[in-house]
């Protein structure tokens, strides 16, 4: 969890910029399940 907290305090947007990625690659992904349902 420290490792976690230090990232976040010395690249908070790098954090939210992994954060928005992975979103929208879950989006997709849920996405295409439905799209090939």
């Amino acid at each position: 969890m420290g490792y976690f907290q230090g990232l976040w305090n010395n690249q908070p947007n790098t954090v939210i910029g992994l954060g928005v990625a992975t979103l929208v690659l879950l989006g997709i992904y849920i996405a295409l399940l439905n799209t090939y349902k």
